[in-house]
């Protein structure tokens, strides 16, 4: 009878231990359910009962109530891009291209992406439909040359069509309230059906040879400004050239003039002689002339002193001769 009161007392201790552990465990749980984790690169949507109230961004732990009272949104905050099949268009001049275009985006408002678009999956969706409609849209509204012409100056060309389509899929995304940022949309790569071909060979042999003539044309320009400078600076080297010269002439014959003058006065004599020389030197160049042994000419050649001496006597000597 004694055992009894101890295996009730056991009983009991065992009931309280269990019923311990199980309120742990409920407490575990319910701290479990009601806890998330925010990593970084994504935000967090906490939803109650499917209406979005709370948006989490800083990354950690945080806590919420337990579903169904509250569910919990991952939503990456990344970029994404979106690089659909290429399909085939018309331009406005019915022209067949294939296209192969894509859209990089974005999540900007969390709460407005889960309401209308869900998922990555619903927004793709949503975003590929967007772009299909911008692309038929820009490639309808010009010729097919604007997608071959690379002249910057062409009223439209393939830069323009891309940021037209890029303009077109963030005006749509923004207008239909995705929640998403369009950082850049357009044409990854154009191929041409075979019928068209011929047409873009003969459309872009064209516009290369319009190229080498504006090249060609601006060379020429330039060849004949650099030519016109060179022979403009040739001019006005030249004549400085030239005024240099003669004022180096004029400097020469000045300094030659005034040693010719300094010299005289040292020996007036020696000069007499040597203009004299001169002077017959330029009368017989060219001509044979004979001369008496007695001429002043001769006795000069042969006896400069004394000639010397002689002419200052016989100043009419050479009168006499002629």
């Amino acid at each position: 009878m004694t055992n009894v009161p101890r295996m009730h007392r056991r009983q009991a201790g065992l009931a309280k231990t269990t019923l311990l552990w199980l309120v742990l465990g409920l407490v575990a749980l319910g701290l479990y359910l009601a806890s998330f984790t925010v990593r970084a690169g994504e935000v967090a949507v906490v939803a109650r009962f499917g209406d979005p109230r709370r948006l989490v961004e800083e990354p950690g732990l945080h806590f919420k109530w337990p579903a169904p009272v509250d569910t919990l949104f991952r939503v990456d905050m990344r970029t994404n891009v979106l690089d659909p099949e290429a399909d085939e268009f018309l331009t406005s001049d019915q022209k067949n291209v294939d296209v192969d275009a894509f859209v990089a985006w974005r999540v900007s408002d969390p709460q407005q992406f889960l309401k209308s678009l869900r998922d990555r999956t619903g927004a793709e969706d949503k975003i590929g439909q967007v772009l299909q409609s911008a692309l038929v849209e820009v490639l309808n509204s010009g010729p097919f040359d604007d997608l071959v012409n690379l002249d910057p100056d062409h009223e439209r060309n393939l830069a323009q069509v891309r940021e037209d389509v890029s303009k077109a899929v963030r005006a749509r995304c923004n207008a239909n309230g995705y929640g998403v940022e369009i950082e850049m949309a357009g044409i990854e790569r154009i191929n041409f059906p075979y019928d068209n071909r011929r047409f873009v060979e003969s459309a872009m042999r064209t516009e290369r040879d319009r190229e080498a003539r504006k090249i060609t044309s601006e060379g020429q320009e330039i060849a004949n400004e650099i030519t016109t400078r060179a022979r403009s600076e040739e001019a006005t080297i030249r004549d400085t050239a030239q005024a240099d010269a003669m004022t180096i002439e004029g400097n020469g014959i000045a300094e030659s003039q005034r040693i010719a003058a300094e010299s005289r006065k040292v020996s007036p004599e020696l000069f007499d002689i040597l203009a004299r020389l001169e002077v017959a030197e330029e009368a017989f160049k060219g001509s044979n002339v004979i001369f008496s042994n007695d001429h002043w000419l001769v006795r000069m050649f042969d006896d400069p002193t004394q000639n010397a001496t002689g002419d200052a006597t016989d100043s009419s000597g050479p009168e006499d001769d002629q």
